[in-house]
């Protein structure tokens, strides 16, 4: 054996794409500088595999596990090469131990002492476990690079592995303003395309809204609504617009030109339309002279679609909230995570470059902010937080219905791309991404619009009490 280890990678056959894929992940992360044991990669031809195996899992200071079903199992015969790395392990009283948890993966199909002393079985299973599920991409780095620090410690890789996380976060998590310059004027009424692909976009959306407005609706009568970024009323009004339970609708837009639509499309409603800056410092003082000119004494229900990926500080606005809710109040937020897109199949990766395209554009703001709503909420002092909905997908789309949704993306990412690429002229990454999605733009729709094509996009749905 040619070098120390300190993390070793346990797997039965099931597991080998996962493993390989954390193993490939992490040496590319670390410059090849993290020694890590992944058995086909670092034992050699003619070598002994168990007595390797043996010897490395029983010096490291990390053994991830990768449990897939039937994992336990195979651990009756005592030759077996999991269960041999796995004692090993335990005889080294510093080693830790890392599961992650495949679909279909149960401890409980067998009994662990049958292998393992009720000591062991801790050092193994009370931990923390990361839970894997195959339709999404696992980021090793992301999920492992904490743990890695605890449990293996400092070490001279660990800045590398850190600025390439840094790095990539940069690309991906910039919060601006919603009217940040280098948005303006994409999100307006004068921006024709924009506004056709939005019309889609809500066509789309109503369905999948739907079912949750109804389940929370339920039972309730003469409720205050207020919508926070109501652009131009037409999601608010055909949603909550004509509801029984609704008694007065106050919507806030940050773009006055929307505002003038709106009180023009729903003149005579039950509806009124302001314009505010909902990150604005007096944002709650002119929202009460509102409310106190429409006889309003606290908000019985908040709607917020789409537009928490596009705050600078959505904790703030969450938190300024509550200050004009009624007591059990529901706030019902829409948003966006990148983390639940893919496209099915996708041999070449065409789609998952293009998902990735979408963070780098000016006008998309945060798209991972949908992963962050329970936390936020949470803090901000709401309850009862609840993922109504956690992607939409193709799978009982018709063609038209299927059609609107590759336009819902994919226009959207080509105007986006445009005008950032304009914005950006020096910027030789922009550039080519540009180019690339001009190239391939067609044959994006064709393997999209495939009969065979199952696609999953990241709007969700959080509901919560006040």
């Amino acid at each position: 054996m040619e070098k120390d280890y300190n993390v070793f990678l346990c797997y039965r056959g099931e597991g080998g794409m996962l493993a390989s894929n954390i193993y490939s992940d992490l040496c590319t992360y670390s410059k090849n500088k993290l020694k890590l044991f992944y058995a086909p990669k670092c034992i050699k031809h003619g070598e002994n595999f168990m007595s390797i195996c043996k010897e490395v899992a029983s010096k490291v200071s990390l053994m991830i596990l990768i449990l897939t079903p039937g994992f336990f199992s195979q651990c009756r015969n005592d030759d077996d090469v999991v269960l041999q790395e796995l004692r090993s392990a335990l005889s080294n009283p510093t080693c830790a131990f890392l599961p992650i948890i495949t679909p279909r993966f149960a401890y409980d199909v067998v009994a662990l002492e049958e292998f393992f002393t009720e000591q062991e079985i801790d050092r193994i299973k009370h931990i923390n476990a990361i839970k894997y599920n195959d339709v999404y991409s696992f980021n090793s780095m992301e999920l492992l690079l904490p743990i890695l620090k605890d449990k293996v410690g400092a070490t001279d890789y660990d800045e590398i592995i850190q600025s390439e996380l840094l790095a990539k976060q940069a690309r991906t998590k910039r919060r601006v303003h919603i009217h940040d310059e280098n948005k303006t004027g994409f999100f307006s009424q004068e921006n024709k395309v924009e506004s056709r692909r939005l019309e889609t976009q809500q066509r789309l959306l109503f369905d999948f809204d739907m079912p949750v407005y109804e389940k929370y609706l339920e039972g309730k009568s003469e409720l205050n609504v207020l919508d926070v970024g109501c652009g131009n009323g037409k999601a608010l009004m055909t949603r909550l617009g004509n509801r029984p339970e609704v008694s007065k609708i106050i919507g806030i837009e940050y773009d006055q030109t929307f505002v003038d639509k709106a009180k023009n499309d729903y003149a005579g409603t039950k509806a009124s339309f302001y314009q505010m800056d909902a990150e604005a410092d007096d944002f709650i003082d002119n929202l009460r002279d509102v409310m106190d000119e429409q006889g309003i004494e606290g908000f019985d229900w908040i709607n917020i679609l789409a537009v928490m990926s596009h705050l600078k500080s959505p904790y703030q606005l969450l938190k300024s909230l509550r200050k004009v809710c009624n007591r059990g109040a529901v706030i019902f937020i829409r948003n966006i995570d990148d983390g639940l897109n893919f496209v099915h199949p996708d041999e070449k990766l065409m789609f998952e470059r293009s998902f990735n395209m979408i963070a780098k554009c000016d006008t998309t703001g945060y798209r991972y902010s949908g992963r962050e709503l329970f936390t936020l909420l949470h803090r901000a002092g709401y309850r009862d937080i609840v993922y109504e909905k956690m992607g939409i997908n193709s799978a009982t789309m018709d063609y038209s219905e299927k059609e609107a949704l590759f336009d819902t993306i994919f226009i959207f990412l080509k105007n986006s791309i445009n005008v950032t690429a304009k914005n950006n002229p020096y910027n030789q990454e922009i550039q080519v991404e540009k180019e690339w999605l001009d190239e391939h733009f067609e044959d994006l729709e064709e393997q999209f619009l495939s009969s065979d094509s199952f696609v999953n996009f990241g709007f969700l749905i959080v509901v919560a009490k006040y």
